[in-house]
């Protein structure tokens, strides 16, 4: 298990909050189940965490009475206030799960440690291959404007869009994908509109934005292209068509 690093080591596809009651002094999670797929990663965000303790995540075999370390993830990364556990890849798919809180930093089984768990909750993972994970959408040059092929993409909990700017993008422009009113023109209402059925977008350079996690709000979304000129930081190539997103999400996943 890595300790004590950043957490942008990978972008999360999953994303779970755990509650801290300071007057029941009980976890909770957003979710009663979690089922995700192979080669994805786990995002936990604890809210309300006391002063002075450390968040940590547990898993177990399908009976719920052997722990395994890192359960069906490569790693778990643990921060101030988040555990992001990565690339999920097993020979099993059935598993348990529960997260705790602990007074200080390291290992629980210190007897004169402080521990809160939560309850065990069932935990499974699906089966797709990274590729089938994965959708890329190339963004290409129409006339003065831009276009994307596919027009019109679906996806579901755990999978990852890639917008691939590299055909159009120049030394001196920034891409955007926007669900809605671009930022610059008219902000949004609720900032969560700007990332549609996503949780967050990674920008890799200026050639790639990376859409991950999901909202688990069924629906169709619709969103634009653009590249920003950051000489002025205005928009100087838009999208033409209607680019959207079937979001098949299933809400009972995970509450993002």
């Amino acid at each position: 298990m890595s300790t004590i690093k950043t957490l942008d080591t990978a972008a999360p596809d999953y994303i779970v909050d755990v509650n801290f009651d300071s007057k029941t002094l009980e976890l909770n999670m957003s979710v009663q189940a979690l089922s995700i797929l192979t080669g994805s990663n786990l995002l936990l965000r604890f809210q309300n965490l006391p002063s002075g303790w450390s968040p940590m995540v547990e898993f177990s075999n399908n009976d719920g009475h052997t722990i395994i370390a890192n359960g069906p993830f490569e790693q778990v990364v643990v921060g101030r206030n988040q555990v992001l556990a990565v690339n999920a890849q097993s020979d099993t798919s059935q598993f348990h799960f529960r997260t705790l809180i602990q007074r200080g930093f390291g290992v629980h089984s210190d007897h004169n440690a402080a521990v809160i768990f939560s309850q065990w909750l069932p935990f499974s993972l699906k089966r797709k291959s990274e590729q089938e994970r994965l959708i890329q959408v190339q963004v290409l040059p129409d006339g003065e404007n831009l276009k994307v092929e596919p027009l019109q993409i679906t996806i579901e909990g755990g999978m990852r869009v890639i917008w691939d700017f590299s055909e159009v993008a120049k030394e001196y422009h920034q891409p955007l994908v926007v669900y809605g009113q671009p930022l610059l023109e008219q902000p949004p209402i609720d900032p969560q509109e700007f990332f549609g059925p996503h949780e967050s977008f990674v920008y890799r350079g200026n050639t790639q934005v990376e859409g991950n996690g999901n909202n688990g709000t069924k629906g169709i979304y619709r969103y634009g292209v653009y590249l920003i000129d950051i000489r002025n930081r205005t928009i100087s190539v838009r999208s033409s068509g209607d680019p959207q997103t079937d979001n098949e999400g299933e809400a009972t996943s995970a509450n993002f």
